[in-house]
């Protein structure tokens, strides 16, 4: 494509730049640099700022009297109309009423003192001016031929199939239409340093493409404008600066911001980039998703080079159908990411049905957990308990790092690619564990699940040492960009792929629907609990009551039992004296069954509130009421000293009596029984909490029982032994297991036949051994 080329200035390009510019500005104020209130315009074209309504020019370009023959006292003197063509003073009316972006570029004709001069008008309204530019006109092309290019080019990317493949096409299309040396498609990463991931060029300029380039190539404040101002040209990197006359905005009094000028000087920064590029001539197009910039198409000549307005344009719609494109596909693989989750948490949902464990049901998923997230470890952690499957650190190194991710990111997502780079700790496992997602279950939650991504060790080609982007030039302390751009490899270590969007809405979702699933069974465990209490309430009132109201009968069976004794005569007496101590026997055994069945609802109806008991005068009063047994008996009780607990004394009592009964009951009577009681306070760690609790052993020397029924014999109406073996109902060890268990302790025994038996109950201190003995 011939395209009429804008006047170039000398051939040492490199050296007129360091003629004009003497003063750089210093590279670590680049983000600072004020870049939209330059001054000054490029050359090869006019620029014009207009006061509305009369449109009186305030400010042009110096190079005005050599492009139009006017110089700029005169047209800052008159209207605007008075150098205009009857027609262009009518379009332009027009124009600035109306849509200017869709009026853009007007067919402007000046009149000159050589005649007529028509240019590409360019208008935008910025900081209370509107400013007009002017550029030369291309009419190289018919305007239908130039259509059919651009169209067939937008017909080739919508076919893509991938991003690399749309880009692709992008780059080969825009050097087509522009004729540029070298096109490159350019992406930002998260941290703003960015690679070109499409390329498309002759053979003699060098190639870029997978070139990284750090963020400080790009500055902030240009990223602002190549967001606003989507189309950036330089036709010649070495070109002289024209200046505003005069550069103020009358209404604001300061600078004139050329924000979204097409002219707009070029940062002397940058000036000094592409020369070390060896680029002369330079057009970038902005890739702006969502308001944000996700890349840039960037062109690149050897020469200088002139793009006319229509073909910045046809690039322009080129970089907003690529953008379309790049969504479309995004999107499309977004969708697909969704079936899978959706996929995963019916599956999840249907493992929590058949599970009880929250634990259980995510490692019957794993597999599926790991692929949704393209994962290679996942771990649920928690106080109480880790869960891992994969690839991950060990336990101890998961509870460490679940309690730093806790207090670094409390109530929020946690994500990284480069776990050790923030948390040294990392640094041992960084080959499995370079990239970590963290979700917490709830705001409150300390529990979190993690997904774990191993580190991808990759060879990064950068364009030049990236740390030292800047050089101490041969002017004294100015500074200047890196000279080189020739590959500069790293090797990166300690990072991972990074983590998408989609990816961590997705963990999100997960997190989300385990929440429901925990909250579903705690109302479900809520309304058994209910349920179970009130069946409790109820089996314990009807014992209560059956108990109260067998005692009546029973009395009545044992007074004519007593009766039928007295009234046999003697004869009669030998015959039936053995039926009449046999009603005699089951009356009392049916008494002691219905006082222990009493005794049993009793514990949880008739309960005391705990409140500071020696344990000591507790098991006195029990010596006491056991006096004649241990008589009887020759038992030996041996005691230690024991604390003082928060408990309820009658049922504490009921206990030791319980206990102490046992142990005379089951006695060997090949020898004396001896009894022996005594206790520890132990700490018990729960989390974050210590809990100190205090154990109570009552050991004796009896006949013992087999070790398999060491949980039998707490149930109650569980015997061991037949009633004619020996006495007892079977519900004694039930009740002590109940009293215990209502103070918040548990129950064991240890045995061996003929060796004797240990019980053990446990009772929480709760600061009860600090309190004051009662009197």
């Amino acid at each position: 494509m011939n395209e009429p080329q804008p006047p170039t200035t000398a051939p040492d390009a490199s050296s007129q730049v360091r003629d004009e510019f003497a003063l750089a500005a210093d590279l670590t104020e680049c983000d600072r640099e004020p870049i939209h209130i330059p001054g000054s315009i490029q050359p090869h074209g006019v620029l014009i700022a207009l006061a509305e309504p009369d449109l009186r020019p305030v400010s042009v370009s110096a190079n005005i009297e050599a492009v139009l023959g006017l110089s700029p006292e005169a047209v800052l003197a008159e209207p605007l109309s008075a150098h205009l063509s009857a027609d262009s003073a009518s379009l332009l009316r027009d124009a600035l009423s109306g849509d200017l972006a869709a009026a853009n570029p007007l067919h402007v004709e000046f009149l000159t003192s050589s005649g007529t001069r028509t240019f590409n008008g360019i208008l935008h309204r910025h900081d209370s001016l509107c400013i007009l530019e002017l550029e030369p006109r291309d009419t190289t092309e018919s305007s239908s031929e130039f259509f059919r290019s651009v169209r067939a080019a937008i017909r080739r990317l919508q076919k893509a199939t991938s991003v690399l493949m749309a880009c692709d096409i992008a780059a080969r299309e825009v050097r087509r239409i522009t004729g540029f040396d070298r096109i490159k498609i350019y992406r930002f990463s998260a941290d703003w340093s960015g690679q070109v991931i499409a390329e498309d060029r002759i053979d003699s300029i060098p190639s870029l493409l997978d070139f990284h380039f750090p963020a400080s190539d790009i500055p902030a404040q240009s990223r602002a404008l190549y967001t606003s101002n989507t189309v950036r040209i330089i036709p010649d990197i070495g070109y002289r600066p024209s200046p505003l006359l005069p550069d103020r905005n009358p209404v604001t009094g300061g600078p004139i911001d050329l924000s979204y000028s097409v002219l707009r000087s070029v940062s002397p920064i940058h000036v000094e980039y592409m020369v070390n590029m060896a680029v002369y001539g330079a057009m970038s197009v902005s890739i702006v998703r969502e308001g944000r910039l996700w890349g840039m198409i960037s062109c690149h000549n050897t020469s200088p080079r002139f793009v006319a307005y229509e073909i910045r344009q046809a690039c322009e719609l080129i970089a907003q159908v690529l953008t379309w494109q790049i969504s479309v596909l995004e999107e499309a693989e977004i969708v697909h990411h969704s079936v899978q989750v959706r996929a995963t948490q019916n599956k999840l949902l249907h493992q929590f049905g058949d599970e009880q464990s929250l634990h259980g049901g995510l490692s019957r998923i794993g597999d599926e957990l790991l692929a949704l997230m393209s994962a290679s470890g996942f771990a649920l952690c928690g106080f109480d308990n880790i869960t891992s499957f994969g690839q991950t650190p060990s336990p101890v190194q998961l509870r460490d790092l679940a309690r730093w991710i806790n207090c670094t990111q409390p109530n929020g997502v946690f994500e990284t690619d480069r776990l050790a780079a923030i948390y040294d700790e990392a640094a041992t496992y960084s080959d499995i564990t370079s990239g970590v997602l963290g979700i917490p279950l709830g705001r409150a939650s300390t529990t979190l699940l993690l997904w774990f991504r191993p580190e991808v060790a990759q060879t990064v080609t950068w364009g030049g040492d990236p740390h030292k982007p800047v050089r101490i030039g041969p002017h004294g302390r100015r500074l200047q960009t890196r000279a080189s751009f020739d590959a500069w490899r790293e090797e990166v270590r300690g990072r991972s792929i990074p983590w998408r969007s989609h990816e961590i809405a997705a963990a999100v979702e997960i997190r989300d629907l385990v929440v429901d699933v925990i909250l579903g069974k705690a109302e479900q465990l809520e309304s058994a609990n209910r349920e179970l209490s009130r069946s409790n309430d109820e089996l314990e009132s009807f014992a209560y009551v059956a108990a109260h109201d067998l005692k009546e009968p029973l009395r009545h069976i044992e007074a004519f039992a007593g009766l039928l004794s007295d009234l046999l005569a003697p004869e009669a007496k030998a015959k039936l004296n053995v039926m009449v101590s046999g009603i005699e026997a089951s009356s009392r055994r049916l008494r002691a069954l219905i006082n222990d069945l009493a005794e049993y609802s009793r514990v949880g109806r008739q309960a005391r509130p705990l409140a500071p008991i020696s344990l000591n005068e507790v098991l006195s009063e029990v010596l006491a009421d056991l006096k004649p047994i241990l008589q009887d008996t020759r038992a030996a009780v041996t005691a230690g000293d024991l604390p003082v607990v928060l408990c309820d004394a009658s049922q504490i009592r009921q206990l030791l009596q319980n206990l102490i009964s046992n142990a005379l009951k089951y006695r060997d009577n090949g020898r004396a029984p001896q009894i022996t009681i005594g206790s520890v306070v132990e700490n018990e760690s729960t989390g974050s909490e210590s809990v100190r609790r205090l154990r109570v052993s009552i050991a004796d020397n009896g006949i013992g029982f087999d070790p398999k029924y060491v949980e039998q014999i707490f149930e109650p109406f569980q015997r061991l032994h037949g009633p004619d073996e020996y006495e007892g109902t079977g519900i004694g060890l039930a009740i002590c297991r109940k009293i215990v268990s209502r103070h918040g302790g548990s129950i064991t025994a240890t045995s061996r036949p003929g060796e004797g038996s240990v019980f053990d109950f446990t009772l929480p201190l709760r600061g009860a051994d600090d309190a004051e003995r009662p009197s």
